[in-house]
């Protein structure tokens, strides 16, 4: 027995090597709400500040935190820090010769909160409902799909109205999967599921209060690994000043808002101050249905009254990062923005335009818990003021400013106002659509402007078969509307965000969103990652660098036959004294 013991010993060490390198999923239980955090990932507490209660988010009942939402949801791709889309969900994406189909093969094992397994079924329920249900963000970026389907429990197959370069970014990367199971209970009605939001994401909500705010825990069993924050709590600090207040005292660990005038906090060293390329921008959008904005030579006037440049430069005293719009609707970092510019100061023609053309007074209405827009609203009105405009600020809370621009089931009553642009038509811009497409697909045409012409090159831009026949759409695009103006950039940027260094430093900056992305709380991306050049043009084949996750026990088995061999040759040798 005694020279049996090495080789016993040796026969064990192999089966433990065997064990130790099987595939975790073959021992990895049902995600529930009671799995979560058993095991304690590098932070266990991240507060981050959040500055209005944003609704259960779910993609129906958000209002404007996409960012929290996509903590909770996943996307089939995801776009990484240089802004490009890549697969998420999707382990491998291919494309037709015609580019009219695109067959997305899903990650195997991939588990909702509630345990319940995610597959094509959810996918396809998805996309449809966001085609049947309206919604002012998703459904108008659906309308390149022809139909969707379900080939198997893994393969999606959506068969598209025409070849879409830009389907990889929007829909797939900003349409969210919703869970099948829940969802169909609420089909019909206005209503979401009952209960706390459930997706696929790194972190569940277990509390969403509009007096505590919200509290996300973290899905250990995620498809990507286990987040590095076990737990993320989001107090609502209605009063901007109040959240950098608690900053430097410590009770919250980062801000990522814009940083309102007369408020910087005063830096020290437990603080970063980090400000980022921002494709949210700030538009004013006129109400062309009635006087004085129905009149073209209304909005010119105010277009060339104003300087663009110095209500940028007046901007970035608020927040680091602003650019001004001179180039228009998409930020000139964007791989799109190539038309040159489109924005001419000309106070002398503005000034007779006003003193001649009969532009009635007219009020600008921005949102006053909104620092920048009310910032820059105020200089806009003082500009318009010096050349001779009959222009007054009008101040609204953020609902007032909703009714005003008509959002709800009554009439647009506002002249103009200050309002955001979308980050996504800078990604891509197929987006205008959803912004000037008409109320019939897209609740986000606050001034209900309407033009022939454009929804033409709107159609030929989605439409477009090459890159560089889709830039020349996309240029003719932004040259029509700044001839039209039914809405007038100003500028971009806001993007500043403050952190403790201390509680959490493992922030990415994906291009164009910031650094309240799920790639911050996910240990396998690169902390602290800036912009970088999008790469070549890809063929129609999009896969996941990361996707092939199936562990190769070639190697084990080796290790083990050598360690069986070795062990059984010694034995004999000591049989044989």
């Amino acid at each position: 027995m005694r020279r049996r013991r090495p080789f016993l010993l040796a026969l064990a060490l192999a089966l433990t090597l065997v064990l130790a390198a099987a595939p975790a999923d073959a021992q990895t239980p049902s995600v529930t709400t009671s799995t979560v955090q058993s095991a304690s990932p590098s932070t266990a507490r991240l507060r981050i500040a959040i500055p209005a209660y944003d609704g259960s988010l779910t993609p129906y009942s958000f209002e404007s935190g996409y960012a929290f939402m996509s903590l909770i949801y996943d996307t089939l791709t995801w776009r990484d820090a240089a802004g490009i889309a890549q697969p998420w969900l999707a382990r491998r994406i291919s494309t037709s010769p015609d580019g009219r189909t695109v067959r997305v093969t899903l990650r195997p094992g991939v588990r909702f909160h509630d345990g319940e397994r995610l597959d094509a079924h959810d996918v396809t329920y998805s996309y449809r409902f966001f085609q049947n249900r309206p919604h002012a963000r998703f459904t108008p970026q659906l309308r390149d799909i022809e139909r969707v389907e379900p080939a198997g429990d893994n393969v999606v197959v959506f068969t598209l109205r025409h070849k879409s370069l830009g389907f990889e970014d929007q829909p797939l990367a900003d349409v969210p999967i919703l869970p099948l199971h829940l969802w169909r209970t609420v089909e019909g009605t206005s209503r979401v599921p009952a209960g706390p939001a459930v997706g696929s994401g790194p972190y569940l909500l277990t509390r969403a209060s509009r007096d505590r705010g919200y509290r996300l825990q973290a899905n250990r069993l995620y498809f990507r690994g286990r987040p590095s924050v076990a737990r993320i709590d989001v107090p609502v600090i209605r009063r901007q000043d109040a959240i950098l207040e608690e900053l430097r005292r410590r009770r919250v660990d980062a801000v990522p808002v814009t940083i309102p005038p007369g408020a910087t906090p005063q830096r020290v060293t437990a603080v970063r101050y980090s400000d980022e390329i921002s494709y949210t921008g700030t538009m004013m959008v006129f109400n062309v249905r009635r006087r004085p904005f129905s009149r073209l030579v209304a909005r010119r006037a105010v277009s060339q009254a104003l300087d663009l440049t110095t209500l940028a430069g007046n901007a970035s005293g608020v927040t680091g990062g602003v650019v001004p719009a001179t180039r228009g609707l998409l930020h000139p970092r964007s791989r799109w923005a190539r038309a040159g510019v489109l924005q001419r100061h000309e106070p002398a023609r503005a000034r007779l335009a006003f003193a001649e053309q009969g532009v009635e007074s007219f009020r600008v209405a921005v949102a006053r818990n909104d620092p920048v827009r009310s910032a820059t609203a105020r200089r806009v009105v003082d500009a318009l003021t010096d050349l001779g405009a009959r222009a007054r600020l009008l101040e609204l809370s953020p609902e007032a400013l909703d009714r005003a621009l008509g959002r709800g089931d009554g009439p647009a009553t506002f002249d103009v106002a200050l309002v955001g642009i979308p980050a996504l038509a800078s990604y891509d811009p197929s987006f205008l659509r959803a912004i000037f497409g008409g109320r019939r697909i897209a609740t986000l045409n606050d001034g209900g402007y309407r033009s022939r012409a454009l929804d033409d090159l709107m159609a030929r831009v989605a439409a477009a078969p090459t890159e560089g026949g889709r830039q020349t759409l996309v240029d003719q695009e932004l040259r029509l509307l700044a001839r039209e103006l039914p809405v007038l950039p100003l500028h971009f940027g806001g993007g500043t965000f403050a952190y403790r260094t201390r509680a959490y430093d493992r922030w990415v900056s994906v291009r164009g969103s910031g650094i309240l992305d799920k790639r911050s709380f996910l240990s396998g991306e690169t902390p602290n990652a800036g912009p970088q050049v999008a790469p070549a043009e890809t063929s129609g084949d999009l896969t996941d660098p990361d996707a092939d996750e199936t562990f190769s026990l070639v190697p084990v088995i080796v290790i083990v036959v050598v360690l069986m061999l070795g062990g059984f040759a010694w034995w004999v040798r000591r049989s044989r004294r």
